[in-house]
């Protein structure tokens, strides 16, 4: 955390030191998200609205008095549920996953890679918290000052990088058959893991996140050449938020009168996002 602050105050003093040009103005920026999956499939469904806070940089480069390069870079810290099983929703199958202490072990072609214990865990909840570096880029259009305020909309995308993820899941305590590749629910009380992450190269959320946004918002020029500005913004989500065949997670599928097991598969499940910021520009 010390040091993506780091990071983005080193990059708020270069592009500050820029800011002498009329042309460019920088500043700092912050902010909250409301999320929901739009989820197609019957293997998962949304558990509620996800939240979301979001620090960093923001400038602009005027191509003339009215239309400018909106961009900068922000830090996100986002959470969101998703469930995986449900007795109140029978269209929900039975999850699993290996796992020891809070590492989650590669499944792969029906066995649980590397892994000779027992222990195992079906899932019905799961919290995902993730960190993201994003990248904003929009073309903004701004009236002219109308005393000491203007107004603006931006249009453009908003790309994140996954930066790392934790889980909190909730489900019950299982087994594990390392020959068969087998599981069964051992128990019928509800248990938690908390800071859960897959040793898989892949974490379950999707490395690279993309939206299309539509935003408004004013500015209040208070003193000199120092901006308050506020907006609020809607991003439509084009790609999936959760990798659509999960690397770490198995599903148990009735096959007559016996089970077969295979990767989840969640179909694309792209995010939208509501956001509203606040921030200063120079």
């Amino acid at each position: 955390m010390k040091k993506i602050f780091s990071l983005i105050l080193i990059a708020g003093i270069a592009f500050g030191a820029e800011a002498q040009d009329k042309k460019i103005r920088a500043g700092l920026v912050m902010g909250t998200t409301a999320s929901w999956i739009k989820v197609q499939t019957t293997k998962i469904e949304r558990n509620g609205i996800g939240s979301g806070f979001t620090i960093g940089m923001v400038g602009d480069y005027r191509i003339n008095n009215n239309i400018a390069f909106s961009t900068g870079v922000q830090f996100d810290l986002e959470s969101f549920k998703l469930n995986y099983g449900s007795a109140s929703n029978t269209n929900l199958g039975n999850v699993f996953y290996g796992f020891n202490d809070t590492e989650i072990y590669k499944y792969k072609d029906g066995l649980v890679e590397d892994y000779t214990d027992t222990a195992a865990f079906e899932l019905s909840t799961r919290n995902f918290k993730g960190k993201y570096i994003t990248i904003p880029l929009f073309l903004k259009f701004q009236t002219n000052m109308i005393g000491t305020m203007s107004y603006y909309g931006k249009f453009g995308f908003r790309t994140s990088f996954l930066a790392g993820v934790r889980y909190t899941d909730e489900g019950y305590a299982a087994k594990y058959n390392p020959t068969t590749g087998a599981f069964d629910r051992d128990a019928n009380t509800i248990s938690t893991k908390e800071n859960m992450k897959p040793t898989t190269f892949k974490k379950g959320l999707s490395f690279v996140r993309s939206t299309i946004g539509i935003y408004g918002g004013a500015e209040w020029n208070f003193t000199g050449n120092t901006f308050l500005f506020g907006e609020v913004g809607f991003n439509y989500g084009v790609t999936p938020i959760v990798y659509q065949k999960s690397e770490h997670l198995a599903d148990k599928i009735a096959d007559g009168t016996t089970y077969r097991y295979e990767n989840l598969n969640v179909k694309s499940n792209p995010q939208h996002m509501f956001e509203l910021k606040v921030g200063l520009l120079f």
